[in-house]
């Protein structure tokens, strides 16, 4: 027996009130003289002796009492459940524990393991019970304990290797939840495994399994194994050109220990291969393998990388991956019809062929509404005002998923902007620096470092927004909704974004023409921050080009309630509800292979793949990892047969403290009954 509470012992001192009061309160003699005792009644020795009685039981109540709460207070439990005496002839309960982890692929390793699965199902008594826990990257039970060999035959009949790694110790957890279902048979645990070394940490020790447990294991690790295969594959994700003139790297590993070797590499995009070269790989080492130059059709191509290699373990002899070929985005610039007004904006965009940018300009007087809906993103710059039209097309192509952007300076009629009521700032004034704030220049120093448009700022320790001054501005409020991304350094907001209610639209509250407001786009980090301002207004998301097996893949709705799916490899759809604009929710692949994930009207590919470090078989001795996992006497002993939170949870769920409680309160009720009746009696 043990204590939850055990400092509440010191509680029992109290014991020794009711002993002094007691002592206190008892009758001392008292010598009166008296001249004769012959007229008084005479009183026998057994009612003294009573009384006295009386009197010790009503202190005994009192102790009673007091040691009652004190040991309910202290919260006494068992420490560990009575261990059964085991003999040769009790019933066995055994835990059958196999892995189909991705390594077990390798030759027929998998049907081994089901082999001498079936072998120890066999062996089995009539009275014996057994439970089947496979395991990969994660562990699950397949058979809770039987003893119909029929069921645990037909369970491990249905398993298949899976693509997944090896994690050991979700195993040995569940394993040993499963052994404590079998009260007091004798324990065994049986692993069956090829016992890959990658998938345990030798450093740490976790003790799991109880010292009572017979452990066996049976290791089909292949002693001179070899295996060629892919690691990994660097590839652009998108492409704007019809040629891709990225570089395609493959990285090739050569796990054999003991000589180079020579292979053919290909690469195929829709199942048609477009170039193959050989590559050398030496032994125990990685090579790349290196590809560029070919042609690319518009949206998403489904690659393969591939080593013509016989090995035992095929799966990584391929490697897939996805291009998207993209159009480039259509960015309107509506300004002023000032000479070279949208001068830098132009060179921002198309200063280059292979930027994703395809820009038109075009005079604030003769935009119409048709001509704002043939782009995705629309650049208000610098103008008075705009016509009715235009103002209200906008609003309803933002509700399709156009992107806009508002740059105030000083050609913007504050008051007109100011009745626009979707702008998600109020323009208070134009605001000189040196006049109004009494310095020569602001900068940038406060940004939202989360937000997806300074992500290239978060990335480069030499671009700095800091770097620019601002000598003029327009002073604008948040409007409410309207969300401050970035401001000068004197508190005055410079970046404003509309909110979710009305989403897409951006403010910038300077100028970019270099006349007199501001040297910005002389500086390196104007092309950064408007690159990134017109992917996020366009819903521009750059996916991966693969993910490996237990990557989530995010999912963001573009537009309001889009409901999302995944088409797998197989052709099955699984729905995943319902996305709210903006919201991003994350799925999880179950297989490799390629998915077609749906978010409203927008469908895009991905590739997933095994986990490459499953390619490298080498083994671990099964008895160190079973000298890490399974407790030893002493801390059997120690932790009362359980670990420390199990102990911590099996003391909390003993209720004899209740008990104690109402014992106490039945103590209580009889000291008070007797105290009544002595005071009654005295």
């Amino acid at each position: 027996m043990s204590f939850l509470n055990p400092y509440l012992l010191f509680g029992s001192l109290a014991l020794a009130i009711p002993v002094l009061i007691h002592l206190v309160r008892r009758e001392k003699s008292e010598i009166i003289p008296f001249s004769s005792l012959m007229f008084l009644l005479k009183v026998p020795k057994r009612s003294i002796r009573q009384q006295k009685i009386k009197n010790l039981l009503l202190m005994a109540l009192r102790l009673l009492l007091l040691a009652l709460l004190v040991g309910a207070f202290a919260r006494p439990y068992m420490t560990q459940p009575a261990k059964p005496v085991l003999n040769a002839n009790s019933n066995r309960g055994t835990v059958l524990m196999l892995d189909t982890s991705y390594s077990m692929r390798y030759g027929d390793n998998f049907e081994k393991m089901k082999t001498e699965a079936r072998k120890r199902i066999e062996a089995m008594r009539d009275a014996d019970r057994m439970a089947i826990v496979v395991f990969n990257n994660s562990a699950s039970m397949l058979s809770r304990p039987t003893s119909d060999k029929n069921t645990l035959k037909a369970a491990v009949d249905t398993l298949e290797p899976s693509f997944e790694g090896t994690v050991y110790y979700d195993a040995f957890t569940l394993a040993d939840r499963a052994l404590n279902q079998f009260g007091g048979d004798q324990k065994q645990l049986i692993v069956i495994s090829d016992f890959q070394k990658n998938g345990w940490n030798r450093s740490s020790r976790e003790s799991v399994i109880g010292h009572d447990v017979k452990i066996e294991t049976v290791n089909l690790a292949v002693k001179d194994w070899n295996n060629l295969g892919i690691e990994s594959v660097a590839v652009e994700p998108t492409s704007f050109t019809r040629m891709y003139a990225g570089r395609l790297v493959a990285r090739i590993r050569n796990y054999g220990k003991d000589r180079p070797i020579e292979v053919p590499v290909s690469v195929s995009l829709n199942e048609k291969e477009v170039n193959r070269k050989n590559v050398t790989i030496s032994a125990n080492s990685s090579a790349l393998a290196e590809f560029t130059g070919f042609d690319l059709q518009l949206g998403f191509a489904k690659g393969r990388v591939r080593i013509e290699h016989e090995d035992p373990l095929k799966v990584d002899n391929d490697f897939l991956f996805v291009i998207e070929r993209r159009e480039k985005l259509n960015v309107l610039v509506v300004d002023a019809g000032r000479a070279k007004q949208s001068l830098y904006l132009r060179q921002a965009f198309t200063s280059t062929p292979d930027l994703p940018f395809e820009v038109t300009t075009i005079t604030a007087s003769a935009v119409t509404p048709e001509e704002l809906a043939r782009h995705e993103v629309v650049i208000i710059n610098d103008v008075p005002r705009l016509p009715d039209k235009v103002r209200d097309k906008m609003d309803e192509l933002r509700k399709t998923g156009q992107g806009q952007l508002i740059i105030l300076g000083e050609n913007a009629e504050t008051g007109w902007w100011n009745s626009y009521a979707k702008l998600p700032v109020k323009a208070v004034q134009k605001i000189s620096v040196a006049k109004d704030r009494g310095k020569p220049s602001v900068s940038i120093t406060t940004y939202d470092r989360h937000h997806a448009i300074f992500k290239a700022f978060e990335k480069s320790t030499r671009v700095a927004l800091n770097s620019a001054q601002f000598i003029a501005y327009v002073e604008v409020e948040a409007r409410p909704g309207g969300v401050v991304l970035a401001k000068y350094d004197d508190g005055s907001p410079v970046i404003v974004e509309s909110g979710k209610d009305d989403h897409g639209m951006l403010v910038f509250n300077s100028t970019v023409d270099n006349r007199l407001w501001n040297d910005f786009p002389l500086k390196p980090a104007f092309l950064p921050l408007f690159h990134e301002m017109i992917h996020y207004l366009s819903r521009y998301n750059e996916s991966r080009s693969w993910y490996q097996l237990g990557e989530g893949i995010p999912l963001i709705a573009s537009l309001d309630n889009a409901g999302a799916a995944v088409i797998d490899p197989k052709g099955e759809r699984v729905s995943l509800g319902q996305l709210a604009l903006g919201q991003e929710k994350f799925f999880l692949p179950m297989m490799p292979g390629f998915h077609e994930i749906r978010v409203g009207p927008d469908a895009r590919t991905v590739a997933v793949n095994p986990p490459s470090s499953e390619g490298n078989l080498d083994s671990m001795p099964p008895e160190d990892l079973i000298a890490s996992v399974q407790r030893t006497e002493a801390e059997s002993q120690q932790a009362g047969f359980l670990g420390s939170d199990e102990k911590d949870d099996y003391a909390r769920r003993q209720i004899g403290w209740w008990y104690l409680l109402l014992f106490a309160l039945m103590a209580g009720v009889a000291e008070i009954y007797i105290a009544n009746r002595a005071y009654k009696t005295s």
